[in-house]
């Protein structure tokens, strides 16, 4: 790979709203590993290394742990290098069952936000409500 595709790992950083030591710790957890490093011994990254990083920053911004994660990760590193149909069939079972658990949790946030909306409609009434009565208030007492 030519080393002009390669980001070194503060680049990586500002791209993705991530510190450093962020993108150090999954690889301390081996979450992600850096294909190559500059003559300087900077951890240099690839597309891919990028894109792996960005899910795993996506699957923790839903609130999974990193063990969850972990394995997110691995079922499809195991599909990627699976030769025999039975490991590919066990990774498509996980891998259902984690898109049925990431609907499960887009149902949950659409009827959160929904609440939320609710709620600030009701809000919004009662601020409306304070604003009137302090209205009337002053029409009826002047200074």
């Amino acid at each position: 790979m030519n080393r002009g595709d390669l980001s070194r790992i503060g680049e990586v950083a500002d791209r993705l709203g991530v510190s450093p030591r962020t993108i150090k710790y999954y690889e301390e957890i081996g979450l992600l590993i850096p294909g190559e490093r500059s003559p300087g011994g900077f951890r240099l990254y690839a597309e891919p290394d990028v894109e792996r990083l960005r899910r795993i920053l996506r699957l923790k911004d839903m609130g999974f742990s990193l063990a969850a994660i972990r394995e997110f990760i691995s079922v499809r590193d195991d599909a990627r290098e699976a030769t025999r149909e039975i490991v590919l069939q066990e990774t498509t079972k996980h891998l259902e069952a984690r898109e049925h658990e990431l609907t499960s949790r887009i149902d949950k946030l659409r009827r959160d936000l929904e609440s939320a909306e609710d709620l600030r409609q009701e809000l919004q009434r009662d601020i409306a409500l304070c604003q009137s009565r302090m209205r009337e208030l002053k029409k009826s007492n002047p200074p």
